[in-house]
């Protein structure tokens, strides 16, 4: 009997696994921003609170990327504009705001995910 696999949990795994090296690679380099990618440091960010079902702020999503605000906020917009993903503010808390991915952006990130795991490169 062949065993099932969770295509959907497999691409949560390796999203994590490329976050982790992605910080770790980052941590040995003391240059900030140096092995910059924030799109993708993005996407892969609101792809593991999607699939945990954990919402990001866009504070968050700021400090975890690395690099300097106005560069994420920059990223955040152009991902807007390209219906990757949203911001929308907290019913309790005007103050605040979440990023979450876009139906469009959650089935790119898994295409994308499942393209590298299909190619061995993680």
């Amino acid at each position: 009997m062949d065993a099932f696999v969770d295509p959907d949990l497999e691409s949560l795994r390796l999203a994590v696994a490329l976050y982790a090296l992605r910080r770790k690679r980052d941590s040995v380099v003391a240059r900030k921003g140096l092995f910059g990618e924030p799109g993708w440091d993005i996407l892969l960010d609101l792809y593991i609170a999607d699939r945990r079902r954990t919402e990001l702020q866009v504070s968050s999503v700021c400090l975890d990327a690395g690099v300097p605000s106005t560069t994420i906020l920059r990223w955040i917009s152009r991902l807007e504009r390209e219906k990757l993903i949203y911001r929308t503010a907290d019913a309790s808390d005007a103050r605040r705001r979440y990023v979450r991915l876009t139906d469009e952006g959650r089935t790119m990130m898994r295409k994308v995910l499942r393209a590298i795991s299909a190619a061995g490169l993680a």
